[in-house]
């Protein structure tokens, strides 16, 4: 029995499409004015309707360009409450968005917590093709924990958070390329509506991918399509994190719409992190699409969400430090 689409976000869609800022139709439109339609939605959205926090941008070298990360302090540039650092790998299909088209949700999370925390901005498909992606965040990861600990002194430890095709990033580059010395830096991972198979196969696709909920079949292997060059690529655990070893994990939560065509591989996840013996709380969001954090400044669960998020944050903290006691 599939669940009615929450009214507030229903409103707000129509709204928006009424403004002209609905989602791009990726099929009708070049990738160029797709990512222009899309910066339209977003800056609609990234009003500021949320305490500000003060904001540092940095230009990080990755071979041969410039990866821009936004970083947030809510108590002052270059302090760390709790020597924490959150680390956002933001979602839109390997494709769209950068750290500014993501600031509302980067800023929410941050504010929220009290917590630092840097966005990064990484390079998209199909310019850049997977891995590139993974090996870019990895790198630009341990390079902003050296840069933050000889700028202000501070040994950072880090939870990542991703969102959609960033949860993918985020997940599978801390299973595959982290080493050890850098995961045991991760407290924890955050992980929102995440791509984790290696295609749209399951049955909440077949039940709920035919586009009436925004993210379809289609588009979905659109954007595999745009992310890897191979077909092959897509039964790599590199690639398809589900299909990873995953023992030895630090704590994980995972958030999912109950509309959303993704849900049966991210509940299919969460079994199969605890059948490995690690820690994996999980959260349904009832009468919600995939995308949802993009409404963090207008819709009622979306901010009681952010609450939620800095209680699981601060509580993977304290059970990193409770451990470090023992």
């Amino acid at each position: 029995m599939v669940s009615p689409i929450n009214q507030d976000l229903l409103a707000l869609q129509k709204e928006m499409g009424a403004m002209g800022l609905g989602a791009p139709d990726i099929f009708s439109v070049t990738l160029d004015a797709a990512r222009q339609q899309l910066a339209k939605q977003y800056a609609y959205l990234n009003q500021d309707l949320v305490e500000q926090v003060e904001i540092l941008d940095l230009n990080m070298q990755y071979l041969d360009q410039e990866v821009g990360c936004r970083c947030y302090f809510p108590d002052g540039i270059g302090t760390f409450p709790r020597n924490t650092l959150l680390v956002y790998i933001h979602g839109g299909g390997w494709s769209f968005g950068d750290q500014y088209t993501h600031h509302a949700i980067a800023e929410s999370f941050s504010k929220n917590s009290g917590l630092s925390l840097v966005s990064i901005g990484y390079s998209l498909a199909p310019q850049k093709k997977h891995p590139y992606q993974n090996d870019e965040c990895t790198d630009i990861l341990q390079e902003l924990l050296k840069k933050f600990a000889n700028d202000y002194g501070n040994d950072l430890q880090c939870i990542l958070i991703g969102d959609s095709a960033g949860a993918n990033i985020a997940f599978s580059a801390y299973l595959n390329l982290f080493e050890a010395d850098l995961k045991k830096k991760v407290l924890g991972l955050a992980l929102f509506y995440g791509v984790y198979d290696s295609g749209p196969i399951s049955q909440s696709w077949q039940d709920l991918g035919g586009g009436q909920y925004g993210l379809s079949i289609k588009s979905m292997n659109w954007y595999w399509n745009q992310f890897l060059s191979t077909a092959e690529d897509r039964l790599t655990p590199l690639a398809a994190p589900l299909h990873s070893r995953l023992e030895n994990l630090p704590p994980i939560w995972i958030v999912i719409g109950d509309l959303d065509p993704l849900i049966d591989e991210n509940l299919a996840l969460v079994e199969r992190i605890k059948k490995a013996g690690s820690k994996c709380d999980h959260l349904v969001v009832t009468g919600y699409t995939h995308g949802f954090l993009r409404f963090c400044n207008h819709l009622k669960e979306v901010k009681e969400l952010m609450n939620e998020f800095s209680k699981v944050t601060h509580s993977m903290i304290d059970e990193a430090d409770i451990e470090r006691a023992l």
